[in-house]
């Protein structure tokens, strides 16, 4: 599994890197969105749900439809992880999904419709 997530974010490195002037591009180590940091986002927001958004400031709906691109994303990576560490990491993503739509309320009203 690790080599699969290895691999993955071995490319997406090369992705992010290839947006960079020159100087930069040695400079980054690790990609913004390796697989690693993709869970970690995820769940950050799956754990403001649960606490009943205490947050400081606001949450602009803006960063909310960022947060679910991302979760989208996500699942896109896995797609192309080998079938062993899709396996051990669908585990993880079940469950954060799962405890997502524990903490949700449904938009009855449609208020987070696309204009």
């Amino acid at each position: 599994m690790l080599v699969s997530v290895a691999r993955y974010d071995v490319c997406r490195l090369e992705i992010e890197r290839s947006g960079l002037a020159q100087g930069i591009r040695e400079a980054v180590a690790e990609p913004v969105y390796s697989l690693r940091n993709r869970f970690s986002y995820w769940e950050r927001l799956v754990r403001r749900m649960e606490s009943d958004w205490q947050l400081p400031g606001q949450y602009p709906i803006r960063a909310y439809v960022n947060d679910l691109d991302g979760h989208a994303r996500l699942h896109s990576a896995m797609g192309t992880l080998t079938r062993e560490a899709r396996s051990e990491l669908s585990v993880l993503l079940a469950t954060l999904d799962a405890r997502f739509v524990s903490a949700s309320v449904p938009d009855e009203e449609g208020e987070l419709r696309p204009c």
